[in-house]
């Protein structure tokens, strides 16, 4: 399984306190007020050997939108992703969108990935 179709496994189902939460790649097309968007944000080659890369490194933005506490989701989205591996290596500040009326927050996760 790709990192592509494993994102996809992880909320295609995602549930915080018995609510299922609607998570699309890159952009939502619903009608939830809450929901999550992810997206791929770079691939960097971090290791090498015989002149030919063998591993990388993933990076995944996971942005979260809500009108109301989105706290439970961002503690769920980062115990899931632990528990597959991704580290956590930042975040965005909290932030309230006037046009859309929502709060939104964004996580960054890293995943090292060999290729051999």
């Amino acid at each position: 399984m790709n990192d592509y179709e494993l994102l996809k496994s992880i909320f295609d189902n995602f549930e915080v306190e018995g609510k299922k939460i609607p998570a699309e790649f890159i952009t939502y097309t619903g009608k939830s007020k809450t929901y999550i968007t992810y997206a791929f944000t770079d691939d960097d080659p971090t290791l090498f050997a015989e002149d030919q890369g063998v591993g990388s490194v993933a990076y995944i933005d996971i942005d979260i939108f809500s009108n109301g506490n989105y706290l439970a989701i961002e503690k769920k989205i980062k115990e899931v992703m632990k528990e597959n591996n991704f580290i956590r290596t930042g975040s965005s500040p909290d932030m309230y969108e006037n046009d859309t009326g929502l709060y939104h927050k964004t996580l960054e996760f890293a995943k090292e990935r060999m290729e051999i």
